[in-house]
């Protein structure tokens, strides 16, 4: 997919040197190139890169800003005198990129014979020159300063000789590309991330936790990022340059990069990755809820050039950081609960809700999602010119809103989203939004009304425990103060409403008016009765507590829906009247009981019901709503590492109980692992009540250090099931 350049006319040779007495009749010639890939991969902290750890063809992989060492295999020592020595570095070139000396694309190093003061510009130096005792050949040390301004890509080096007293010249091409990366590690790197700990989880580590459903250890689904794996690094260089549109030269730029990202990962803007796909038939690719991590999807897409089917927001999410690490890019996966969606940024999520307390969803295209996935990018903007907004960078590659006349979205600064400064680039009014809109319902009951009225004015259930993978564990760090000040603080009201001025709301104040104009008489909590666990009987209680000091006739309705978690798709599971009389200063409660053959559902995943209640007293005309969600426990895999058949091979093995009381059918395990374990699918044509399943999948134990398999267990009833182990190989 890349191809190189033709080199034969691009050496710029210096002038040459006068010899005032030649000593040398023969022209030094580079009969090999040792790239030192272990010496430099473990100085780069590029070592687990599969091209650099393979047995053969090995490929060296390199971070901007640092330098780099080869060995010259020479057929006589280098006379500084009487020999020229360039070195050209020169971008291999994907699909229809320019490259250029003005581009910096193509570069020319004259070796120097000692190292220049501390400087930042592109050099190559003479380190040492000996003799091999085995062949009698020459063998020449050379470090080659890689500037931190350098294109993020594959380059070529050519080693060119020229004896000056005859103008002779020779030329050598390195075994193999060069791949430069950002890098973390140079404080001149736009992507500079000054804590080791923090390198460590954003950029070495290769496997992280997405949270979903819910923020908590039962919410967390582990990922296998595997950016080391085989083809990873080469689809992220692709994805850049083809479907991201990044020109060789500004991929130096990790704004660009980071910004090109989320347009290129869909297929919302053209061809791209991962074709998005939130409801209807998947026979025809892959159940979002199956995949656990990225490297079957990249190594798919990077072997047909076609889109992977389908995704979700924490699968564009996960390929994200995976591309992002790949890079050098410092990335983390965030989850947003209860995520306001919509399109004009005006700070508000409507709902309407007729004469027979049912929402009517023609109205409006807002929603609020049970949980929305992106990612945060450590850069430092320099497009902005003020260090404010350096560090976390909120990026988001799910296909949402136009940005630009495309479906992309960021780099944002988390500074200025917590700062509600709204026209700042890039995008800044869209995440604000997701994570401090204001839900209202209104009431359309056109018999009564002239005009919608507040059911209920929410300003505090949107932009819930914002999370992410805590550096160094398996544990939930929550991140919502990096994106907003707390609820209900003078400084969030200060910063609310100077973003009401800046954006094209008119009817919060309005609508807060009408809303805290009439009084309650009526009080409701809905909660769940116990903790609710799939497969089983679903439990809520619903408490109404009468705050006047009469007794009180009241009225409403309890809806039950299952809801996908976008919270767009929906069907009615239940639909219960209430009427009760309660006396003064009291509560009642109110129990509702589900059997599984009830809310089950092969259309919704059934980790998520939400409920709504609308109640008034007899006479009143003034209603009360309450809206929740509730969340239903998934099993979990049962892992275990175990000796294989041959002597030292290795298997983890998964198994699961069938959790449903009916058969599960078209069920599968779905396995990634790090340390260059080829992703497996097992399947299941069908698996009987109470029947446990298992699955044994090998590790490749050649490559020592940490292994974290991920493994997921979709079937056409039962989704939302993984689990993860990690070990020492």
């Amino acid at each position: 997919m890349m191809r190189k350049v033709d080199t034969t006319s691009i050496g710029v040779w210096p002038k040459g040197k006068v010899v005032a007495k030649q000593t040398e009749s023969e022209l030094l010639k580079v009969e090999a190139i040792d790239m030192c890939n272990e010496q430099n991969g473990k100085a780069l902290h590029t070592d687990r890169y599969e091209m650099m750890a393979r047995c053969n063809a090995k490929q060296l992989v390199v971070r901007r800003g640092a330098p780099f060492n080869v060995q010259l295999h020479c057929n006589r020592a280098f006379n500084e005198q009487e020999d020229t020595i360039v070195l050209s570095m020169v971008v291999e070139v994907i699909g229809n990129d320019k490259i250029s000396y003005g581009g910096g694309t193509v570069v020319q190093l004259p070796l120097a014979s000692q190292l220049t003061s501390a400087s930042d510009e592109w050099s190559a130096t003479l380190m040492e020159s000996k003799l091999d005792p085995a062949t009698g050949k020459a063998i020449a040390t050379v470090q080659v300063f890689i500037s931190s301004m350098a294109s993020v890509s594959a380059w070529n080096l050519i080693v060119r000789s020229r004896l000056d007293s005859t103008n002779e010249t020779h030329q050598k091409e390195a075994p193999s590309a060069v791949y430069v990366l950002f890098n973390p590690w140079c404080r001149n790197d736009f992507v500079y991330l000054e804590d080791d700990a923090a390198r460590q989880e954003y950029v070495v580590n290769d496997s992280t936790l997405i949270w979903r459903n819910s923020p908590t250890e039962e919410g967390a689904y582990a990922w296998n990022l595997g950016q080391y794996e085989r083809d990873i690094l080469d689809c992220a260089l692709w994805i850049v340059a083809i479907p991201g549109r990044v020109s060789p030269t500004f991929r130096s730029n990790p704004v660009k990069v980071a910004r090109a990202l989320t347009a290129a990962l869909s297929t919302a803007n053209g061809p791209g990755v991962l074709m998005g796909k939130w409801f209807g038939d998947l026979s025809d690719g892959t159940d979002p809820a199956a995949w656990c991590g990225s490297v079957r999807i990249l190594q798919q897409y990077f072997a047909t050039s076609e889109p992977v089917r389908y995704g979700l927001c924490w699968v564009y999410a996960g390929i994200c950081a995976t591309v992002c690490r790949a890079l050098g890019i410092p990335c983390r996966v965030v989850t947003n609960f209860e995520s306001a969606h919509e399109g004009e940024s005006s700070l508000t999520v409507d709902f309407f809700v007729d004469c027979e307390n049912q929402t009517v969803p023609v109205f409006t295209d807002d929603s609020v999602w049970s949980y929305h996935v992106w990612n945060e990018v450590w850069l430092k903007r320099i497009d902005l010119n003020n260090p404010k907004y350096d560090g976390w960078q909120a990026i988001d590659a799910t296909p949402q809103e136009l940005s630009d006349v495309m479906f992309k979205l960021g780099p944002a600064p988390l500074s200025a989203i917590k700062d509600g400064e709204v026209l700042l680039l890039y995008d800044v009014d869209l995440i604000y939004s997701e994570v401090n809109a204001n839900k209202i319902y209104w009431s359309i009951d056109n018999e009564h009304q002239t005009a919608p009225m507040p059911l209920l004015v929410d300003t505090k259930s949107i932009g819930k425990n914002i999370s992410t993978k805590a550096i160094g564990s398996n544990t939930r760090e929550d991140i919502t103060h990096q994106y907003k000040y707390e609820e209900g603080s003078a400084r969030e009201r200060e910063v609310m409403q100077a973003v009401l001025k800046q954006t094209s709301q008119r009817f919060v104040s309005s609508a807060m008016e009408a809303y805290q104009a009439a009084s309650d008489a009526i009080e409701l909590e809905l909660k769940p009765f116990s903790k609710n666990i799939l497969g089983q009987p679903f439990r809520l209680q619903l408490l109404m507590k009468n705050v006047t000091d009469m007794p009180q006739e009241i009225s409403g309705t309890l809806i039950l829906q299952h809801s996908d978690y976008t919270g767009k798709l929906t069907k009615l599971i239940r639909n219960i009247r209430l009427n009760q009389i309660v006396g003064p200063n009291l509560e009642i409660p109110w129990m509702v009981e589900l059997s599984y053959d009830q809310y089950r559902s092969i259309e919704f995943d059934q980790c998520c019901i939400r409920a709504y209640c609308i109640a008034e007293l007899k006479g009143c005309r003034k209603k009360t709503f309450l809206e929740e969600k509730f969340s239903m426990e998934s099993p979990r895999i049962e892992m275990r590492r175990i000796s294989g058949s041959k002597p030292g091979s290795i298997l983890v093995t998964s198994e699961l109980k069938n959790p449903l009381p009916v058969p599960l059918t078209d069920a599968s395990f779905l396995f990634e692992g790090s340390r260059y374990s080829e992703t497996l699918e097992i399947r299941f044509p069908s698996v009987a009540v109470n029947e446990t399943v298992k699955a044994a999948y090998p590790i490749n134990h050649l490559h020592k250090g940490n292994a974290v398999i991920t493994v997921s267990f979709v079937a056409k009833e039962l989704k939302n099931v993984s689990g993860h182990l990690s070990f020492d190989v």
